[in-house]
C-alpha cells in the first residue's frame, strides 16, 4: 500500500500501532494538524528574522516528518535549517555593540551545540548562514509537505 507513495513511508507507524489503522489515522491527523503551526511558523520566523523560532519549529519538525517516513527532510533539511538558525543567532549576538551576560550565555551555548558536530557539517552551516539558504531549505519543507499531505489525506481516506 504505502509503496505507491513517493513522499511517505507509513511503515514505521505501521510497526508502532502494530497495524492497527484507527491509530495509524489518528496519527496521520495529528501530523496534519501540526502543520500550519510548522508552515506559519517558519513563515513568521523568516519575516521576524527571529532565528531561535526557526531552530526550534526545525527541531520540533524533524520528528514530526520523520515519523512519517519522510527521512532526507527530517535528517538532513531540517537539521541543516536548525543549524543555520542558530549559525544566524550567533552572527546577530555578535553583530552587536553590546550584549548582555545571558546573551552572552546565549551565543556560548549555541556555539558549543555547533561545535558538537562533524567538521563537514559545521563548515557546511558557516559558509551556508544566510537568509537564501534558510528561505530556501523552508520552501523546499513548504512543497514537499504540501504534497506529503495530498499522499497522508489519501491513505486516510481508506481508513
Amino acid at each position: 500500500m504505502v509503496e505507491d507513495y513517493k513522499y511517505i513511508d507509513l511503515s514505521y507507524l505501521e510497526g508502532i500501532a502494530e497495524g492497527d489503522k484507527g491509530i495509524i489515522k489518528e496519527l496521520v491527523e495529528i501530523f496534519l494538524d501540526q502543520m500550519p503551526e510548522f508552515t506559519d511558523g517558519f513563515d513568521e520566523g523568516i519575516r521576524d528574522k527571529d532565528w531561535v523560532k526557526i531552530a526550534a519549529i526545525a527541531h520540533k519538525a524533524k520528528s514530526s516528518v520523520m515519523s512519517m517516513g519522510m527521512e532526507e527532510l527530517g535528517n538532513i533539511d531540517l537539521k541543516n535549517m536548525e543549524l543555520l538558525a542558530k549559525q544566524l543567532r550567533i552572527n546577530e549576538l555578535l553583530s552587536k555593540v553590546s550584549v548582555t551576560e545571558a546573551q552572552k550565555e546565549e551565543m556560548n551555548s549555541l556555539k558549543r551545540n555547533l561545535d558538537s558536530y562533524p567538521e563537514e557539517r559545521v563548515s557546511w552551516v558557516m559558509k551556508n548562514a544566510n537568509l537564501e539558504m534558510l528561505t530556501s531549505l523552508i520552501e523546499k519543507f513548504t512543497t514537499v509537505c504540501e504534497k506529503a499531505v495530498d499522499e497522508l489525506n489519501k491513505v486516510i481516506s481508506t481508513y
